[in-house]
């Protein structure tokens, strides 16, 4: 499990650095609110549709060989998006990056998931390996910006540590698929349709409310410190230092909280996350003060971490096919991404950045109420343990 381990880390690198550097994207390459937004949804939107093609390649080849591919290539890519100069060079590598990017999470997830099928609560603690990431990589963007170095040299950084995990992944692939074809869990019917058979395992509503919670997830890492640096004119350690308190709150409770945590069904978990979440996002649009404003941030941050891994341990335990489950549940991860950034995008750069962070706090709140009139078979209590 060691480079699956290390590709969790790897990941979270990126994504902390983006949030934090994402101020000094947005003006190296002059866009706007709502330009920003659609140029991530344009990206995520190929990275997810690109995820139920990897999920299948995985079925067959091995999630682990997808792994070390996808690092190679996307090692290749981060250096290439560092040296692009206009909007339109960068727009394209970007959506590659992606697309790369989104296949090391279905590889990664789906070895996790498959290996960790009978310990959930194991599966919880493992994620907590992405938030040490980002708030590594937040805290190293926040350090490498404030001593006046130039933004674009932390992706090559990261481009050699996903090389190494790479070259990691690759000694160690036994060439072999996590689910052969012809076969697969209880109930498996090779022909039957991807949706079809996540409506016979019972995961088809709760793929939708992930969806949902993912338009927060992504809008605290996108919007959350771009808020502080740019309407509240918060510096960028300020800015970064609420982020990485998010991201230990969520190792924290991924990790050390693991065994309670593993214990909480995803019903409890979307509530309760989606609550906090909601309180801590308002707390931040609402409040003029900028400490008052990073502890909500903070909130927000711990709240939406939640969501992922008790949804991904559900998957696991309901699914009869896991990797393709997975697979499109990765997917609708990132079609919460692709809702959520031009919606935020546009509300913020028409009726201002706080109506923005609003609208993030509206959906968390939706995942809860949304979770907490669903019916009980359709998010088992007894799936996580």
């Amino acid at each position: 499990m060691g480079p699956v381990v290390a590709s969790f880390a790897t990941f979270g690198l990126f994504w902390g650095s983006w949030a934090v550097m994402l101020f000094d994207i947005q003006h190296a390459f002059s866009l706007n609110d709502a330009q920003l937004g659609v140029l991530l949804a344009v990206a995520v939107a190929v990275a997810g549709a690109s995820n139920a093609v990897m999920a299948h390649l995985a079925d067959r080849v091995g999630a682990r060989r997808l792994l070390w591919i996808a690092l190679f290539a996307w090692s290749a890519l981060l250096c290439v998006l560092s040296l692009t100069r206009d909007r339109w060079s960068f727009a394209a590598v970007l959506v590659l990056v992606e697309i790369a990017g989104g296949s090391i999470d279905t590889a990664m997830n789906a070895e996790a998931s498959h290996r960790l099928v009978d310990n959930p609560s194991a599966l919880v603690r493992f994620h907590a390996l992405f938030n040490a990431g980002a708030l590594t990589g937040a805290a190293t963007a926040a350090l490498v910006i404030h001593a006046g170095v130039s933004w674009r040299w932390v992706w090559p950084a990261i481009a050699l540590v996903a090389l190494a995990v790479g070259v990691w992944a690759l000694t160690t692939d036994e060439g072999t698929a996590l689910t052969p074809a012809g076969t697969g869990g209880p109930g498996h019917h090779p022909a039957a349709r991807p949706i079809r058979r996540l409506r016979r395992d019972g995961l088809l509503v709760l793929l939708a409310v992930f969806a949902l919670a993912e338009v927060t997830e992504g809008g605290v890492d996108t919007w959350g410190v771009l808020y502080l640096r740019n309407h509240l004119a918060t510096g960028v350690l300020l800015g970064a230092g609420a982020y990485v308190v998010g991201q230990l709150v969520a190792v924290t409770t991924r990790g050390a909280g693991g065994s309670l945590v593993g214990r909480l069904s995803t019903r409890h978990a979307l509530i309760s996350g989606g609550c906090v979440a909601g309180a801590g996002i308002l707390l931040e649009s609402l409040s003029p003060l900028s400490g008052l404003a990073a502890l909500g941030l903070a909130l927000g941050a711990g709240g939406a971490s939640l969501f992922w891994p008790l949804v991904m341990s559900t998957v696991s335990q309901m699914a009869s096919q896991v990797v393709s489950a997975v697979g499109a549940f990765t997917a609708a991860g990132y079609v919460g991404w692709v809702a959520g950034a031009p919606i935020v995008g546009w509300v913020s750069q028409s009726l201002g950045p706080a109506r923005g962070l609003q609208v993030l706090a509206l959906a968390s709140f939706g995942v809860a109420g949304c979770t907490l009139v669903m019916k009980e078979r359709t998010v088992r209590e007894d799936a996580n343990g």
